[in-house]
């Protein structure tokens, strides 16, 4: 038994841990997206690397004794890489990949043996401006030469040494008022931290930074714990999110469990460093480090615990243990004579386009949450053009109805208009799923020639975010500058200015100054002009 603990001591000690891959190799360096961060690039995945920050044409050395399994070329200078792995043979192995090398400065071979402080190759220069880094992951596959990138089975941050990174994670109010967020399990139907029923999903918004003053990046481990007020324990405190294993390459299903993207929690991460939001549902779990789809099944069951105040407790921490912690109290209420709530479901119609002189039948559909038939109003706005309300009598708990208004002509001028729904019931207990907003556009009609009013259409121009808090992002599809007219729904230019070109065919237009509401965007001269609608915050 005395040999045994000897040689589990040693084995213990002796664990290896790996250099950075950039000089100096003994100092931690900037990460500019970690292991997990939420990426949405038209679809939404977790992101499966460490983004080390460099210069760029900077080397990129090996961290570890191994075997070149693969060289990927992508036809371009910024998406090329090399694996190495622990085997030269065909069965499964581990290996590193070093990502986002320039093609025309790699200097090894598949087949070829490496050392530590070997340099493969130089970083790409990236398209972004300060944005030039190595996507570095843990890999395994199987194969004398790797043909895929196989799994992305580990954060490598977690192998790397020294971790001496000092910056403390953040939280930061989830929701208006309340540090935490909370809605309904898997809907977002969106409750007061004052009257709490059902199942429920919380959600916590934070940040972190590893080395860099700038850009906020993926917490690795959220915990959590709900308590009463005497303090007997109600869920004990569980593994929420650990950003350590497996992630699936370029896929939905693990992002949807982990971030909170809608209107009202919108998770967000892209080169804006300025813009940049992580929403974190940390109710969605089964305890282990796994992200797994049936996560999302998980929430919190209030009916399980008597009516009365919790506090919910949060614990998050990076890699390299710096821990921020965090509480809110809640109030259950899922008691009969507790819960009067009613609240808009969809705005039916007008949405999306109408014809410029149409007529249309306004509609929502709206639900009663509580357990109690009601009675009340609900009240419909477009833009300043119609203001109008129904009267919902005897509406049964638990279910939903149809509303219609009055029609509505668009005899109006072209362009965008606010759409507002909301219910109107005496003492409702949960206001924030009262309303509703979208939008409608007045178009042109068929054959009708467009003679400068907001509506034309153009090529294609994406705008996002959507809602917007300061900058968004424009893709055009071009690389210079461009002048950008933004308006109001009533077609008023309340902006004129140019958006500037950042790489990758994207434009950034600074819209801080505009207040809340509904804009129109037009970018580009000529054929060449594109246009969209936005929402700023």
């Amino acid at each position: 038994m005395r040999h045994f603990l000897l040689l589990f001591a040693i084995a213990a000690v002796a664990r290896a841990f790996y250099p950075w891959p950039h000089h100096p190799m003994d100092t931690a360096h900037h990460i500019g997206n970690a292991w997990g961060n939420y990426q949405n690039y038209g679809s939404p995945y977790l992101h499966n690397g460490q983004d080390i920050m460099t210069g760029p044409l900077v080397p990129c050395m090996a961290i570890k004794p191994g075997y070149v399994k693969a060289i990927w070329l992508g036809g371009s200078p910024m998406y090329n890489g090399v694996t190495v792995g622990d085997s030269a043979g065909a069965g499964f192995c581990s290996a590193f990949m070093y990502y986002h090398i320039d093609n025309s400065t790699i200097r090894v071979q598949v087949g070829d043996t490496v050392q530590v402080g070997d340099t493969l190759g130089l970083i790409a220069t990236w398209s972004v401006a300060e944005f030039h880094h190595n996507h570095f992951s843990m890999n395994r596959n199987s194969g004398v030469i790797w043909s895929s990138y196989g799994q992305f089975y580990r954060n490598p941050l977690l192998e790397m040494r020294p971790n001496d990174d000092s910056i403390t994670p953040n939280f930061l109010d989830a929701y208006t008022g309340q540090r935490f967020a909370i809605c309904r399990n898997n809907a977002s139907s969106y409750q007061s931290k004052d009257s709490v029923y059902g199942t429920v999903d919380l959600i916590c918004r934070l940040e972190d930074r590893i080395n860099h003053r700038l850009w906020k990046v993926a917490i690795y481990r959220i915990d959590y714990t709900i308590r009463d007020t005497l303090g007997s324990i109600v869920v004990p405190l569980t593994r929420a999110v650990e950003m350590s294993d497996t992630i699936d390459a370029y896929t939905r299903t693990q992002s949807r469990v982990v971030y909170k993207q809608d209107a009202t929690c919108n998770t967000q991460c892209n080169y804006d460093s300025l813009n940049r939001r992580y929403y974190y549902i940390f109710t969605n779990t089964d305890g282990d480090s796994l992200i797994e789809a049936t996560d999302s099944l998980a929430g919190w069951n209030t009916t399980g615990v008597p009516d009365g105040a919790y506090w919910v407790k949060v614990i998050a921490r990076d890699e390299f243990g710096n821990t921020a912690i965090d509480s809110m109290m809640v109030k259950v209420r899922n008691l009969p004579t507790n819960r009067h709530d009613v609240g808009v479901l969809k705005i039916v119609a007008p949405t999306v386009a109408v014809e410029s002189g149409a007529v249309v039948v306004p509609a929502c559909t709206v639900y009663n949450y509580g357990n109690f038939s009601e009675s009340y109003t609900v009240r419909l706005r477009i833009g300043t053009l119609y203001d109008t309300t129904a009267t919902v009598t005897g509406h049964a708990a638990g279910t939903k109805l149809g509303i219609e208004f009055p029609a509505w002509a668009a005899n109006c001028p072209l362009g965008f208009y606010p759409v507002v729904c909301s219910t109107q019931l005496a003492g409702d207990m949960t206001p924030v799923n009262d309303a509703r907003r979208d939008s409608v556009e007045v178009q042109l009609g068929t054959g009708v020639e467009w003679s400068g009013q907001p509506g034309i259409r153009g090529p294609k121009l994406d705008v996002w975010p959507s809602p917007a808090d300061g900058r968004v992002w424009l893709a055009l599809g071009v690389d210079a500058a461009v002048p950008v007219v933004v308006r109001d729904v009533a077609g008023r230019v309340v902006m004129a200015a140019e958006a500037v070109p950042v790489g990758g065919r994207l434009l950034i237009l600074d819209t801080r100054r505009l207040a809340s509401g509904v804009y129109y965007l037009e970018a580009g001269a000529g054929r060449g002009k594109g246009s969209a609608k936005f929402v700023k915050r």
